[in-house]
């Protein structure tokens, strides 16, 4: 029954409107608990995150030469003047539909799940099931809200957000709903996923409490509520809080060390995303010499995380999951070095300087070479939170968070310009301009009628 099910969810995908479409009518649908934990397991949760999340931000830069030979939708989002589709594509753009198919998959189980029999002994399971649901679908708004909406802040009431899909039903548009309400279903969606999720899943590829909580932490994180963040963080380290020793890795072969993801202790939810084109398997993207540079030859991460490009750079190695995916992949799922940089975090803005390095040295000591590592100290609160977003800056390059970090950091008068260079042309995004809101594909807005973010 559910490979009935299946086959129209990806037909769904290659349709324009993502947000419009429906089972057919004489649709066979899923009827058993084990028919809904297969469509929360085929992974697209994990693959169909926005591949975008990098494209706009400063942690790599295209030579001239590969930049010219890049489709025109990654040429022009490359200098912040996006809007414009591939020519050849008939279909909405991947980064906006895909994130919408998981979200149409969630709803699915979720309107089903109660129709579902179910016997005593799967009471855990059924809990699972609707908790991973309830993440995805929060996880992938969360997602798209940090490419399509502008940042979360003062204005958030009336700042236009996404359009919330929250059924399978197709009689009325969806509206787009106010940056706050978006932020209001994301979190709402990920604390329901937080009290069902349990403990521990059998693979990472299914989400476990820990994961709810930190999503949770980096939602509040991006709206730039430090105590909410911070509890999050702290709720998600008591669960999961073991970090991997680089130590025990090959330099040689990086993450291949790793056979698969469940031999990495860090991994509470894996997502990782090929991103064509730029971070391709033959790498066209070169590492931002300054951040390649800020890597102490006895830091590991600058071995284990990056390569030669047989010149004058680095590329970016991989995903950070496990050897056995394809390299070039952004990984923005979630791991326990980012709950570690974030609880840092918000304890230097909360004045815990002390507080602040131990969560940072923790981490830093199973990064650096054996008997290399001195602990970090800080002068002051201001101290502290810089050598943290120094080490959130090079720990979390190519997770998909370094856009929505620009974006908060900006909100608080950081001042960061980012610069492009390419053909001798010199390309600025100013803070806080409109372009650190993507525009949404062209397509989506002719199918749907949805309002266009203002440039």
């Amino acid at each position: 029954m559910l490979v009935l099910v299946l086959p129209v969810l990806l037909i769904t995908a290659s349709c324009n409107k993502y947000l419009d479409k429906k089972p057919s009518d004489g649709l066979l649908v899923p009827s058993t608990l084990a028919d809904l934990q297969a469509i929360v397991d085929n992974q697209r949760g994990c693959t169909m995150v926005p591949r975008w999340l990098e494209l706009p931000g400063d942690n790599y830069f295209l030579p001239t030469a590969i930049y010219n030979s890049r489709n025109e939708e990654i040429r022009r989002n490359y200098i912040w003047d996006g809007g414009i589709e591939a020519s050849f594509s008939t279909e909405v753009p991947a980064v906006w539909g895909n994130p919408y198919m998981v979200i149409y998959e969630s709803n699915l189980v979720l309107e089903y799940l109660p129709k579902v029999t179910v016997k005593e002994s799967e009471a855990e399971k059924y809990r699972s099931v609707q908790g991973h649901a309830y993440f995805q679908r929060g996880f992938m708004f969360f997602s798209l809200a940090q490419l399509y909406c502008p940042a979360y802040s003062a204005t958030a009431s009336t700042d236009m957000g996404l359009p919330l899909r929250l059924g399978t039903g197709t009689s009325d548009k969806v509206p787009r709903a106010s940056v706050e309400a978006t932020y209001r279903q994301i979190i709402a969606d990920l604390e329901k996923a937080a009290e069902l999720l349990p403990d521990v899943q059998i693979v990472p590829m299914r989400p476990n409490k820990a994961a709810a909580y930190a999503a949770l932490a980096r939602t509040y994180l991006s709206m730039r509520d430090y105590v909410n963040a911070g509890l999050n963080a702290d709720k998600s380290l008591v669960i999961q809080s073991t970090l991997l020793d680089y130590n025990m890795l090959d330099p040689a072969a990086g993450m291949n060390t790793l056979s698969t993801a469940l031999n990495n202790p860090e991994i509470s939810f894996v997502a990782a995303v090929n991103f064509n084109g730029v971070f391709d398997e033959a790498p066209a993207a070169r590492v931002d010499t300054v951040l390649y540079q800020a890597f102490h030859n006895n830091d590991l991460r600058k071995t284990i995380n990056y390569i030669s490009d047989g010149g004058a750079y680095h590329v970016w190695r991989g995903n950070l999951w496990s050897g056995n995916l394809y390299p070039g992949m952004i990984s923005p799922g979630f791991a326990t070095d980012e709950m570690w940089l974030t609880r840092a975090e918000c304890r230097a803005r909360n004045a815990d300087v002390s507080g602040a390095m131990s969560d940072l040295n923790t981490l830093l000591r199973k990064r650096w070479r054996t008997g290399t590592f001195t602990d970090m100290t800080a002068t002051s609160a201001a101290d502290a939170l810089s050598k943290v977003l120094m080490e959130r800056r090079k720990s979390l390059a190519f997770r998909g968070m370094r856009w929505t970090d620009l974006r908060r950091f900006n909100l608080e008068g950081a001042n960061i310009t980012l610069k492009r260079i390419v053909n001798n042309i010199t390309y600025t995004l100013p803070p806080n301009d409109l372009r650190w809101t993507l525009l949404i594909p062209n397509r989506e807005i002719l199918a749907s009628g949805l309002p266009q973010n203002p440039r």
